[in-house]
């Protein structure tokens, strides 16, 4: 059981039960020894009364990530968050990537997505190790959204600014530099929004501790989620 990813709007979270998978094990040699990343995912598979249920384009899908460390003949956790919301409809996402977010660190990188009629978006899910925890960083990567009001997501193929915003985004880490312990992610941004036209435009996106990547106050896509 864990949280679907919607409230009743008053702070209460909603549950539901999912069934898990194990998604990627993967073996890193750092210099405190052999780390296991592991990245577990799932879709909502029943309600809290044991009935099936149905993943509901609000609900969120779960994502999991541990990291281990030798003991004995097996490992013991070393950091670790089972049950983090990530993928629509109820779906969690799969196929994680692990790149590398410090000199002796890495993280689950995977790419979240969906629509709402008018809107329509992606956002870059991060997960990384911080001390025992895990934290989800969420970076929006793209947002698509016709200003006139009407019809579907996904016409803005042409720049008119008065009827449409188009924003893309790619993600690099920058592997010279390190902040708080952690590599600053480069987030390049190319598209349009209202009068303002934005051509390889270069953001910083520095590692918070227990807060996890944040993206800068005049990001044009920070206040957009999916």
């Amino acid at each position: 059981m864990a949280n679907n990813g919607s409230s009743d709007g008053e702070g209460t979270l909603y549950q539901n039960g999912y069934c898990i998978k194990i998604d990627r094990q993967l073996k890193v040699e750092t210099r405190q020894g052999t780390r296991l990343y592991v990245s577990v995912t799932g879709d909502i598979g029943f309600n809290e009364d044991g009935s099936e249920a149905y993943g509901a384009h609000v609900f969120s899908g779960l994502v999991g990530m541990f990291v281990l460390k030798p003991q004995g003949s097996g490992w013991e956790v070393e950091s670790a968050n089972p049950a983090m919301n990530a993928g629509a409809s109820g779906k969690g996402l799969k196929d994680w990537k692990l790149i590398q977010v410090a000199p002796d660190k890495w993280g689950f990188i995977n790419i979240h997505s969906d629509s709402h009629w008018v809107h329509s978006g992606s956002a870059f899910v991060l997960l990384t190790p911080d001390k025992s925890n895990i934290r989800r960083s969420w970076v929006e990567a793209k947002y698509e959204h016709s200003n006139g009001g009407s019809g579907s997501a996904g016409g803005c193929s042409n720049p008119d600014a008065s009827t449409c915003t188009l924003l893309k985004a790619k993600l690099g880490v920058d592997k010279k530099t390190i902040i708080n312990g952690f590599y600053p992610l480069e987030i390049t941004l190319n598209g349009f929004e209202d009068d303002k036209v934005y051509k390889n435009k270069v953001y910083l996106i520095k590692y918070q501790p227990r807060l996890g990547y944040q993206v800068p106050n005049d990001y044009p896509m920070k206040d957009v989620s999916f």
